[in-house]
């Protein structure tokens, strides 16, 4: 995440982004000390009755900090008041004693916070700075922080280095999106052609809806990672790639070659794989493969977009040479003598099937035949807010699995549904 600073909205009145956002806060969460009057501040706050004072900052530091703050408590976690008390104690101090710090928070990325905070402890203290106080500063510049650039980038969503559903209510989601939690860096690709390139085609396939989130950021993210870091590691020029189309075969066959490695794919700290599977080369190879062929399907938006870049010499033969290299993989049953699902196991799936469909505000309970297997079902209907709804409980854990989906089953009957092994 390279932390640059997005372009800013500019309404009709001419109100600053960040000027905008502060207006649009209670009035409570204003500032510069916020806490007091505001109700259940100890239950938002991680550190009980203690105030967020934001006092003797410039702007829009105060505002920035506040806006942040009340972020937290709407998304669900908890105001970060001590990091962010702290933050303003270092600002104060190295304004006043001259030491250069960001004009903004838009400005201000991890690596600057950390760096003033250790040039803080050590002109203080004397010493280092400890790793609470760290991993508490941290959290501030993880999602709060990344909110902040979404709700005052004029650019689309997809500009922006690091994509997160949870900061950036722009990016397009489907309604059962499995992985919707998660995040992704398209900033962490050193590469910058391929870096601006890749942002503009998954953001357009997924607003297009011709992928998902889940592919785009779990998938499709993760290969061109890796082709980032087999341009800069095996070729002198990255961009030589896009030169001349007769050796885009070429280098298709080296890329297969790289990712097949185990050691190019897995992370040091994880276990590495001792046999990747010929559909995770597909992936990769097809990844870029769809990548050329859409840069070079749209010239004219490429140009206007991206600019003057390697991207210019993109032609549907290298898209085509890199598709070549994608190899099929033939059938096999998924259904062994290692693998399979017994007549129990599959009476239980089922019958809890009618349970994915339910609303919120029903629930079924499926109680168990004489013979041990799940018999009748009865749906339950309850109103919204009714008092046995644990969903209308306000203090209820958000990430709690869903109360209505409850299954029940003989303790002492069939074993439950996992895989089974002869």
């Amino acid at each position: 995440m390279t932390g640059e600073r997005p372009r800013l909205l500019h309404p009709a009145e001419q109100l600053d982004p960040v000027e905008r956002l502060w207006r649009e806060l209670p009035e409570l969460w204003r500032g510069p000390i916020i806490g007091p009057g505001i109700e259940g501040w100890r239950k938002i706050s991680e550190n009980g009755e203690r105030r967020l004072d934001l006092t003797g900052l410039p702007d829009p530091f105060p505002k920035e900090l506040a806006w942040m703050a009340r972020w937290q408590a709407a998304d669900g976690t908890r105001s970060s008041v001590l990091a962010m008390n702290q933050l303003a104690n270092i600002l104060r101090r190295a304004i006043r004693e001259g030491h250069p710090v960001p004009a903004s928070m838009l400005d201000m990325d991890w690596d600057t916070a950390s760096a003033l905070q250790g040039w803080f402890y050590a002109t203080r203290w004397g010493r280092l700075a400890p790793h609470g106080s760290r991993a508490r500063l941290r959290v501030v510049f993880r999602f709060a922080r990344l909110a902040l650039l979404a709700r005052c980038s004029d650019s689309p969503w997809w500009t922006l280095d690091y994509w997160h559903p949870r900061c950036d209510p722009r990016i397009p989601l489907s309604t059962r999106e499995p992985l919707a939690q998660y995040g992704c860096s398209p900033g962490d690709i050193d590469v910058r052609w391929l870096r601006e390139g890749g942002k503009w085609y998954l953001g357009t396939m997924l607003e297009a809806g011709t992928l998902r989130w889940t592919t785009v950021s779990q998938e499709r993210m993760k290969c061109l990672h890796r082709f980032d870091r087999w341009l800069t590691t095996t070729l002198d020029d990255p961009a030589e790639i896009l030169g001349d189309p007769a050796t885009a075969a070429e280098h298709a066959a080296a890329f297969g070659r790289w990712v097949a490695d185990p050691a190019n794919r897995s992370d040091l700290k994880r276990r590495r794989a001792i046999v990747i599977h010929p559909r995770l080369i597909n992936d990769d190879l097809r990844a870029v493969a769809e990548l050329m062929a859409f840069i070079a399907a749209n010239p004219a938006e490429s140009r206007r977009i991206l600019g003057p870049s390697p991207w210019e010499r993109v032609t549907d033969m290298h898209a085509a040479s890199w598709s070549r290299h994608v190899s099929r993989i033939p059938q096999q049953p998924t259904r062994t003598d290692q693998h399979y699902v017994d007549d129990h196991a599959l009476q239980q799936i089922t019958t809890a099937l009618p349970l994915l469909g339910m609303p919120r505000h029903e629930q079924m309970t499926i109680t168990p035949s004489p013979d041990g297997a799940p018999g009748a079902r009865q749906r339950v209907r309850r109103p919204p807010g009714d008092a046995h709804d644990p969903a209308a409980d306000p203090h209820r854990p958000s990430r709690q699995r869903n109360p209505h989906l409850r299954l029940r089953l003989p303790v002492h009957g069939p074993r439950p549904l996992r895989r089974h092994r002869r």
